[in-house]
């Protein structure tokens, strides 16, 4: 069924209260479309301008954290309000922002998943007046953002369950207790059996995706701080990882930012990191973002990274940004046998 959550967002105190107005209906929609992290907004010309155009660049446009380049968050797109209505092809895009100004509207934010195509979440904001709109956006950017990667974590699990590689699937499942959705194009490239590392890779000529997952005793609540994260990443890496060449190793590059939340993990609260790694004595390196939580019974840390490599110089028109969500969203299909 349908669902559909109405925000009212008072242009003063820019309190947003959520209520539920349906449920979500799936079946019988189309899929959804839409480039990798992109958004379409929906507006017209001279709302798309100023002051909101700067608000949306704050929220959507900014350099993506844990990245070794400056690429977006999202790669924005506009419609005109009357070029989108009726028209099938952009109404079936995967993340929509609709904004709309006219001084009889109350100032609102309603949010419908799956309405033209599945996955799919329309975000349509009424204003009485600019000001209004701009607070609005910048007061909700948080579960704005939350919203709009859900759909691109939705649309990958989607992607990776029509081609699963069962062996590697069960293979995970019976090594460490949950699911992941796996795709066909990835291998088991652990050198040997390793009883609490495995190293799943898809390799490409021009770049290559790691996941790394890894189990061992729980201690406390110190196991989720950032050094001991960090700490626990440079062992994995270090012991079961090798270089390419002599006395090279790959651990993460200290001298960069990292960028550390806790988050959900399918029903398991987590602890997600993000940064660059890099090869020790050698000139690889690329960003990660990794998953820290514990078992259903607490009694293990289990560790899921996913990393990318990508030169350059090998591959100028493909961004880390969209090859980084392959592995996150792959992370993010995470979820423990019942």
């Amino acid at each position: 069924m349908k669902r559909i959550a109405c925000f009212f967002v008072a242009a003063l105190s820019l309190v947003m209260l959520f209520s539920s107005c349906g449920e979500r209906k799936l079946g019988g929609k189309p899929g959804s479309s839409g480039k990798t992290l992109e958004l379409m907004v929906v507006s017209k010309n001279s709302v798309y301008s100023g002051t909101t155009k700067d608000a949306l660049d704050t929220l959507f446009n900014v350099p993506q954290n844990g990245l070794n380049q400056p690429e977006s968050r999202f790669d924005m797109v506009q419609i005109a309000a009357s070029s989108f209505e009726n028209n099938t092809m952009f109404q079936s895009h995967r993340n929509i922002l609709m904004l709309e100004v006219d001084p009889q509207s109350l100032n609102k934010v309603y949010l419908e998943y799956d309405k033209w195509a599945t996955p799919q979440v329309v975000i349509r904001l009424t204003a009485s007046d600019r000001e209004s709109l701009d607070s609005m956006l910048l007061a909700n950017q948080d579960r704005f953002l939350k919203e709009f990667y859900a759909q691109e974590y939705r649309r990958m699990d989607k992607i990776f369950s029509q081609t699963p590689d069962i062996k590697i699937i069960n293979y995970v499942k019976d090594k460490y207790g949950y699911h992941l959705s796996i795709p066909e194009e990835f291998n088991l490239a652990t050198l040997k059996e390793e009883s609490n590392f495995t190293w799943v890779l898809k390799q490409t000529k021009d770049f290559d995706l790691h996941l790394y997952l890894y189990s061992q005793p729980a201690n406390g609540a110190s196991d989720f701080e950032e050094a001991t994260i960090l700490n626990n990443l440079d062992t994995i890496m270090r012991r079961y990882v090798p270089g390419p060449s002599e006395g090279s190793y790959p651990g993460v590059e200290r001298r960069d930012f990292f960028y550390t939340r806790e988050v959900m993990l399918g029903d398991v609260k987590a602890v997600e990191t993000r940064g660059l790694w890099r090869t020790y004595n050698d000139f690889m390196s690329g960003p990660f973002v990794c998953y820290t939580f514990n078992s259903p019974d607490g009694s293990r840390l289990l560790t899921l990274m996913g990393s990318v490599y990508s030169p350059s110089q090998r591959s100028k028109m493909l961004m880390k940004r969209d090859l980084l969500m392959q592995v996150d969203g792959i992370c993010r299909s995470m979820k423990f046998e019942q």
